[in-house]
């Protein structure tokens, strides 16, 4: 499954988006990374978290509020990228038609670079219900969360 280009549903990284000419400098280490849409990598490279298996932590199938979780270990050095990191994703379906999606990643061992994307797409209004442009969507992101300018990685 290399070079796939459909990220439609996935979950991306370890890095989201584009890491200008593979390669970025973190607390003075210089790294290269895979590239896979030269001369950038996009998102997390040919062997990204999308293309990945995920291990089931966890799966409850109840009624009211069904989930499961996933995690995917990433060695270090795994498309170029330092360090261990463990991620996990929750999907749970809350009552009423509510879904949640909480993505989490802990670096183990070193500082790492780290953009996580649930990929799918909505229809919000349903089928033949028009544009999507009177939608809105809001996002909770991580209070810890570090904002980078586009030519830093």
């Amino acid at each position: 499954m290399e070079n796939v280009t459909q990220y439609f549903g996935a979950i991306v990284g370890r890095v989201v988006n584009r890491i200008g000419g593979a390669q970025f400098t973190l607390n003075g280490v210089h790294y290269k990374l895979d590239t896979n849409e030269k001369p950038n990598m996009l998102h997390g490279g040919r062997k990204g978290f999308s293309l990945l298996t995920w291990k089931v932590e966890k799966y409850v199938k109840d009624k009211a509020n069904p989930f499961i979780v996933l995690s995917y270990y990433s060695p270090d050095g795994e498309e170029g990228f330092p360090g261990n990191l463990l991620v996990r994703v929750t999907y749970a379906l809350l009552e009423p038609y509510k879904l949640s999606v909480v993505m989490e990643a802990e670096a183990l061992n070193k500082a790492t670079p780290v953009n996580l994307a649930q990929h799918s797409y909505w229809n919000l209004g349903g089928h033949n219900s028009g544009r999507a442009s009177s939608a809105s969507c809001g996002s909770f992101g991580a209070m810890n969360s570090v904002w980078l300018t586009m030519n830093l990685l």
